[in-house]
């Protein structure tokens, strides 16, 4: 279970740095960027609810939910 832990700290890890980069990135970079931190934060959900770690599971999917209402308020039409 140790090892899934880990991996789902990596998954967020990558996700929260996809997160940071949409503030810096060039604006057709952006979406890509928050299609690695959405893909990210989803395969680390799953895994905690895989493990049946139901809070963490619930701190994930609030996090995912802020990164996608942020992309969708400020940046998704960046580029257009």
């Amino acid at each position: 279970m140790s090892g899934d832990i880990k991996e789902i700290a990596q998954f967020e890890a990558l996700a929260e740095t996809a997160h940071d980069a949409m503030y810096d990135a060039r604006p057709h970079n952006v979406k890509g960027l928050y299609e690695d931190a959405a893909v990210n934060f989803q395969r680390a959900i799953d895994l905690a609810k895989k493990i049946g770690l139901a809070e963490e599971t619930e701190r994930l999917i609030k996090r995912r939910d802020h990164v996608e209402a942020v992309y969708n308020h400020q940046f998704r039409h960046v580029g257009r």
